[in-house]
């Protein structure tokens, strides 16, 4: 699958991660699909959330264990700011090594709709990142198959969460 930009439209990620390989890693697989205009890391929740309050950005990556502001907390901090300004959430998605636990559980209550346990490989990575800009983001981009031809839009957003 190849994802390019539409003409005049921008793709941006904040990346929330405390472990510095891991987060330059992920820029790294970003940097791979050729299509975010802006990524942007932080190394913990604290971070994470003052960087969201000072920028949009179309999909939100956050990791649960970090210090200071812990990924759900983050999490909540974002849906506070949505309910105040009566927007959705954005796009988030969850990777972390432990995806199973009442964290998780919560994270979707609040909105969150991709999880991804990590370790993970680059083609996984990808593919979820991709599935997600096709489900959220088809206005922007356009998306060819590895058979060559464009992908249509989905019919209906989902609203149940993706896991691996």
């Amino acid at each position: 699958m190849n994802i390019s930009l539409r003409p005049n439209e921008k793709l941006s990620v904040l990346i929330a991660d405390d472990e510095v390989d891991i987060r330059k890693t992920l820029v790294a697989f970003l940097e791979m699909m050729d299509c975010f205009t802006f990524i942007i890391e932080a190394g913990d929740g604290a971070e994470a959330y003052t960087k969201y309050q000072n920028q949009i950005f179309d999909i939100v990556i956050t990791d649960l264990m970090m210090p200071k502001v812990r990924g759900i907390e983050f999490i909540q901090n974002m849906k506070r700011d949505c309910a105040r300004k009566k927007t959705p959430l954005t796009p988030t998605m969850i990777l972390s090594a432990n995806v199973t636990g009442d964290e998780v559980k919560k994270a979707i209550s609040l909105g969150v709709k991709y999880v991804m346990t990590k370790p993970c490989t680059a083609e996984q990575f990808i593919d979820k990142v991709a599935k997600l800009i096709q489900k959220e983001f088809h206005h922007k981009v356009k998306i060819i198959g590895d058979d060559g031809k464009v992908i249509p839009p989905p019919k209906k957003p989902t609203t149940k969460p993706v896991t691996d």
